[in-house]
């Protein structure tokens, strides 16, 4: 066990690769994470699973596609019989933990099995979150440290990597690029133009229900300033990244430690009509950034041009650690064997299921709901991609000639739609489906979080 390597699988919540400077970005928003891919492995085409956190993070966990794992906005758990890669690593006798403030991704929903501890800055006291959550508040405020958890959760990992020598796996999480945008000093004001004033930032619009039911208009100023804002929260992101690696160095431990960095999915800034990632199967929502980092075991240096999924997470991981994975347990495969990459795939699947929209509703009465009450699938090649809906309102966008994904083809070459539509549904045959199973309820305290975020009725 002391030859083990450790793993560190960091997700930065709603980042986008096209706002990754490694990635091509005329912005240097992420210093660390470029340094990191010239000494690994970088994956310029990783799609994400699924634009919404429940499933994306499932299937990171699973190396499974949502139609088999089902843990959506449908199902809000994830079955005990889907085997996560925290329960591979610790029945191999890794000690394990998760670091994450997003509560769609915690032990209520089916993710914290197989982590020994899951760091959640929550508390399941009322009283007792609302004193802390005011003490916090305010002593951040004071200090002007003010952010969406990434402070304290390196904090927390940092305790957690003194208490123990066995190898070990932590999964860490950051949201500071989901919206609402708040990037604390100096990197609230890092990518602002000039003399743009602080009550000019305060007046953008963040609320992106609010955007999609046309209650507020956004110039194409709001969207400068929002998406400066957005920046700034994935260079501070990018800096705890960094701190991350510090820490490990500290210990001894960086060059031991394969090193996972990726985004959950991204985030729309007023593509598409859009703020934030509530609707569509965009490559705004789906392609983020993919880095791995391991001396001696990744190559360095890199680019991998091939299509890479979520699902790769969890059977790269293994492998790298020469650990098992039971055949046709995964969807995914290893994106590195024996120190190089491996050959890709055809195609790459994103689900998103139907979304509970009482809470929207309720907030505007007189939303159409129809063009979002149904589901999304898609399937994407380097070339193109097409989206199915269950309204059969369907798309097809050549992603090559037009990135943007302005020009639905849909009518202009209804052969080329229809060899993809049966492709997808040809997959959708070959996997197993989840079998639905009693659904359990949301304890109080998770439903009044997950309703503040909009996201539960």
């Amino acid at each position: 066990m002391a030859d083990r390597l450790n793993v560190v699988l960091a997700v930065v919540g709603c980042a986008r690769a096209d706002h990754v400077s490694c990635y091509g970005y005329a912005r240097e928003t992420t210093p660390f994470l470029d340094q990191a891919a010239r000494e690994g492995v970088r994956f310029s085409r990783m799609i994400a699973a699924s634009p919404s956190a429940l499933p994306a993070h499932a299937s990171l966990f699973t190396g499974l596609y949502a139609v088999s794992h089902g843990a959506t906005e449908e199902n809000p758990f994830l079955s005990p019989r889907n085997k996560t890669l925290a329960e591979y690593l610790r029945a191999a006798g890794y000690r394990t933990a998760a670091f994450c403030t997003d509560p769609w991704v915690s032990p209520e929903t089916g993710l914290g099995r197989g982590f020994d501890a899951f760091f959640t800055q929550r508390y399941h006291n009322g009283v007792a979150a609302r004193a802390v959550s005011w003490s916090r508040r305010a002593s951040d405020r004071l200090l002007r440290r003010g952010d969406s958890g990434a402070r304290r959760t390196n904090h927390a990992l940092r305790r957690w990597l003194t208490a123990n020598e066995r190898p070990f796996f932590a999964f860490v999480h950051y949201n500071e690029t989901h919206l609402p945008l708040h990037p604390p000093r100096p990197y609230d004001r890092m990518y602002l133009p000039h003399g743009v004033t602080a009550a000019r930032v305060r007046a953008v619009n963040q609320d992106s229900g609010k955007y999609l039911a046309g209650q507020v208009y956004m110039g194409e100023e709001d969207f400068t300033i929002l998406r400066a804002l957005y920046d700034g929260a994935l260079r501070y992101a990018d800096m705890r990244l960094r701190e991350v690696a510090e820490l490990l160095r500290a210990a001894g431990q960086w060059e031991r430690t394969l090193f996972v960095i990726t985004g959950s999915y991204g985030e729309n800034l007023g593509e598409h009509g859009m703020i934030g990632h509530k609707w569509g199967l965009y490559d705004t929502l789906l392609r983020v950034p993919l880095v791995l980092r391991c001396p001696l075991h990744v190559p360095q240096g890199y680019v991998i041009d091939e299509l890479a999924q979520t699902t790769d997470i969890v059977p790269t991981v293994l492998r790298v650690l020469d650990l098992p994975v039971e055949d046709g347990t995964v969807h995914g495969r290893p994106l590195i064997e024996q120190g190089r990459a491996t050959p890709g795939v055809g195609f790459a699947i994103t689900e998103r299921f139907r979304p509970n929209l009482t809470r929207l509703q309720q907030r505007f009465p007189g939303l159409d709901r129809r063009p979002f009450d149904l589901r999304q699938k898609a399937i994407r090649t380097r070339r193109e991609k097409f989206i199915w809906q269950s309204d059969e309102a369907n798309q097809l966008y050549d992603v090559i000639a037009n990135p943007d994904e302005e020009r639905n083809l849909i009518d202009d070459e209804p052969q080329r739609a229809e060899a993809l539509r049966r492709q997808l549904f040809d997959w959708l045959a070959s996997v197993e489906q989840f079998e639905e199973e009693p659904a359990a309820e949301l304890e109080m305290p998770m439903r009044q979080r997950l309703r503040g975020l909009g996201d539960i009725d």
